[in-house]
């Protein structure tokens, strides 16, 4: 279970706390291509094929589910695997950990990023289209860190399973 969440809508909050604006689904399949072609990889068909799963459909997905979007025959999961990797090298797409064993990929959408909420119980993912860290990472910057970044994944119990969970 998939769905987003943008909890923009809030009253009380900073300019900081704004949520971001995410580039479409073509000029993100557009810019992730050149970024392979600039780092000298291969832009093959089934990297296109992953590329565009991941542009027109929000993750994170496993390498598994990548695979199973795929057209079928188009490559084998070892392929999806290691495009998955070679393309987090060069910061294409994003790995998220959420603690389940399984790592999970999705379009690195750069400065516009955004963060997760993971349901203990069912595991359905939500994205927080708000980020509340920015601030932070500036005042490391301003502390003379480089190269600052920060990951945020918040967990709970999503409603669906808390009814469920007090009916059991």
């Amino acid at each position: 279970m998939r769905r987003g969440l943008n909890i923009a809508s809030s009253s009380a909050k900073a300019v900081d706390d704004m949520p971001h604006v995410h580039p479409s689904a073509e000029t993100q399949f557009d810019a992730a291509l050149q970024t392979l072609r600039d780092n000298h990889h291969r832009v093959t068909e089934p990297r296109k094929a992953m590329l565009r799963i991941l542009t027109r459909e929000h993750g994170p997905f496993t390498a598994e589910e990548v695979h199973r979007r795929m057209e079928k025959g188009s490559c084998d999961l070892v392929t999806v695997y290691r495009s998955l990797t070679a393309m987090e090298e060069i910061n294409v797409v994003r790995r998220c950990d959420f603690g389940d064993g399984s790592y999970r990929y999705e379009i690195n959408t750069g400065e516009h990023h955004h963060h997760h909420i993971i349901c203990r119980a069912c595991h359905g993912v939500q994205t927080l289209d708000l980020c509340v860290a920015d601030g932070l990472e500036r005042i490391a910057r301003q502390m003379g860190y480089a190269k600052v970044t920060h990951m945020l994944e918040i967990f709970g119990v999503c409603p669906k399973c808390q009814s469920t969970q007090e009916v059991a």
